[in-house]
């Protein structure tokens, strides 16, 4: 399992810590749940495009999404 650090806003993280507790959840188990129905409800579209580009116009596409991974602040978790 990999790791993954996110920002959010000092408030937000109260009310999802609240949310979390009252529901007997971690924030973590919800952020995934999160994450897992984004992937569900956003996977045709990766079909989509792959039928009318090849993986490599696809990954090209998501590129610019992964350059915010690279800065010093997370290099700790490139050994992980």
């Amino acid at each position: 399992m990999s790791v993954m650090s996110i920002r959010i806003d000092d408030n937000k993280r109260k009310i999802l810590k609240i949310i979390a507790s009252i529901e007997g959840k971690t924030m973590g188990s919800i952020v995934s749940e999160l994450i897992d129905e984004y992937i569900k409800k956003n996977k045709k579209k990766i079909a989509e495009i792959s039928e009318k580009e090849d993986l490599n116009a696809i990954m090209k596409l998501s590129e610019k999404s992964f350059s915010e991974w690279d800065n010093e602040e997370d290099e700790i978790y490139n050994e992980l």
